[in-house]
């Protein structure tokens, strides 16, 4: 019992990375991603919460599919997602439990 919950806290938060990336690239047309943040008008202010909560996602994504990367890079990816999914998922279930 003591390995399920921290499994499934990382999965819970990585499914909600997932969730809010992808809703923004419904509701926007635009995809998520780290250049948000340079936009020049007020979509860079919006961008924030959704860059933040969904960073997990967009740094596997761009990892997986941006390219040959080494396996040191996606090493790294992996476990800063992983951790970032961790903290999301905690903040998510002492939020609604």
């Amino acid at each position: 019992m003591t390995l399920i919950q921290p499994v499934l806290t990382v999965a819970l938060g990585f499914a909600l990375s997932g969730a809010i990336a992808s809703g923004f690239e419904a509701a926007t047309g635009l995809p998520a991603g780290f250049r948000l943040l340079r936009a020049p008008d007020v979509t860079a202010a919006l961008a924030v919460p959704v860059v933040t909560l969904g960073a997990a996602y967009i740094l596997l994504r761009n990892c997986l599919f941006g390219g040959k990367r080494p396996a040191a890079a996606v090493f790294v990816a992996t476990v800063l997602s992983g951790l970032w999914s961790l903290v999301i998922g905690s903040a998510a279930l002492s939020a609604f439990a």
